[in-house]
């Protein structure tokens, strides 16, 4: 077949053709070999508790809703959990859910989620508390248990 004999819309229809091709074949290799991967899956989430150990709480009895008292005011259901990457800058947020008293003081679960994967370490500070460093697989793991108070 010479080109030569094609009409001009007849050529342009092949070359859309063959666009059209090249372009679903390249996604569908790109989708394929997971280069594509969505937002998601470059993130991942961790959660844990937060227990403020204040004797100021002694009077209530286990499972009694409670929050931070005098000094430790700012702990309390909606504070708020940085991380921080290697680098220093904020890469995700949580916040405290509501306390309950449990043996040791009043615990507050929290939950974070899109955390960027990649970090040679992260940060995580609640309110203005000062920060503790975990590594990825610490994250991932969940479970995270931190003490706050006397």
């Amino acid at each position: 077949m010479r080109w030569s004999r094609l009409s001009r819309p007849a050529i342009l229809a092949v070359g859309l053709a063959l666009g059209a091709a090249v372009t679903g074949g390249c996604w569908l290799i790109v989708s394929l070999s997971g280069g594509a991967a969505s937002s998601a899956e470059k993130t991942f989430g961790t959660s844990g508790t937060l227990t403020l150990a204040d004797s100021s709480l002694s009077f209530l009895e286990e499972g009694e809703r409670c929050t931070g008292l005098d000094g430790y005011s700012d702990i309390q259901r909606g504070a708020q959990v940085n991380v921080t990457g290697a680098d220093g800058t904020l890469v995700a947020t949580g916040e405290l859910e509501g306390g309950k008293k449990a043996a040791l003081g009043c615990e507050f679960p929290f939950t974070i989620e899109g955390i960027p994967q990649g970090s040679k370490f992260y940060t995580m500070e609640v309110s203005h508390r000062g920060g503790l460093t975990q590594t990825e697989d610490e994250l991932r793991s969940g479970g995270l248990t931190f003490t706050l108070g006397r």
